[in-house]
């Protein structure tokens, strides 16, 4: 079994990318939209993020995307850290893989943000307008390039009030639990002042290494691998969507930049974005989901260890 899944590995990593390119236009045009003014900063439960999501939900229709049940939306209700209860919606869409449709990768993003704070509007556009907007360009790359294996295009409410969504996502998560393979999440991926990139999880999950080792070489990008590691606000492990995945033992890759000058203010607005750069890291992103889906078999085995270990 080790022999095929280093085949698989191998394989993965020789395979060249795909000719069809991202759709810079449409990414810098959901990122535009995500994060205008009229979104209200997309604040858990607030009109502005039910624009937003009706926005997401619309594009998910465009591309050909359908729900795992009856409805793109999946509705949830958690604690926040104040006690009262938070009203949020998560977006989950699927595209059936060819060759295993009964394991997932799921490719996700918070939609939401801060809001309106003192009547200033915090919009949010990298963090994490961003990611949303990247995971709608990866998931119509993949509509166009169908993936050997199934894959979950989920945007994450709640974020911001303790990953609350991705919470109530793990703990009735669409399908079986043990069918998730890997998590791959995106955060605030669109600016870096000296165009870094950092892919978070290969020190819980060596198994991801080789692939982003590989990536690296290649990468478009400054891509590093760090932040995983020790305690304190330098292991960002729990800082976002991921965490929730990695209570679960499942696999992940987090993506993101370190802060900048304008996170949690308001002026992290779409002019402050670095479009270039921007393009780069959701096409290094892209890749990556393209090396793992061809080498899932490896991810897999990490998977059912993690499950036994849990017995």
């Amino acid at each position: 079994m080790l022999h095929l899944a280093v085949a698989a590995l191998l394989l993965a990593i020789a395979t060249p990318a795909r000719a069809q390119a991202i759709d810079s236009t449409r990414l810098m045009s959901d990122l535009r939209v995500l994060s205008a003014d009229s979104m209200e900063g997309r604040r858990i439960g607030t009109p502005g993020n039910a624009r937003a999501r009706a926005f997401i939900e619309n594009a998910i229709r465009r591309i050909g995307l359908r729900p795992v049940k009856d409805s793109l939306s999946a509705p949830f209700i958690a604690k926040s850290r104040a006690g009262t209860d938070l009203h949020g919606v998560n977006i989950v869409s699927m595209l059936r893989g060819r060759m295993h449709p009964d394991r997932y990768i799921v490719i996700s993003a918070h939609y939401d943000h801060l809001g309106v704070r003192n009547g200033v509007t915090y919009s949010g556009a990298d963090d994490n307008a961003s990611g949303s907007a990247a995971v709608l360009a990866i998931a119509q790359w993949y509509k166009y390039h169908p993936p050997e294996n199934s894959m979950l295009f989920v945007w994450f409410d709640g974020e911001e009030s303790g990953l609350v969504g991705a919470k109530a996502f793990v703990g009735h998560p669409p399908v079986p639990i043990e069918k998730i393979v890997a998590n791959v999440n995106l955060d605030m991926v669109s600016r870096n002042a000296t165009g870094e990139l950092y892919a978070s999880g290969a020190s819980p999950y060596p198994v991801m290494k080789p692939l982003l080792d590989s990536l690296a070489a290649t990468a478009r990008v400054k891509l590093i691998l760090g932040h995983d590691t020790g305690t304190g606000q330098s292991n960002w492990i729990q800082q976002s969507d991921q965490g929730a995945f990695h209570l679960k033992k499942i696999p992940f890759v987090y993506f993101g930049v370190e802060d900048h000058p304008d996170y949690h203010k308001p002026t992290d607005k779409f002019e402050r974005i670095e479009p270039g750069f921007y393009y780069r890291c959701v096409q290094t992103i892209n890749e990556f989901v393209r090396l793992l889906d061809l080498a899932l078999d490896r991810v897999v085995l990490v998977r059912v260890a993690g499950l036994k270990g849990k017995e």
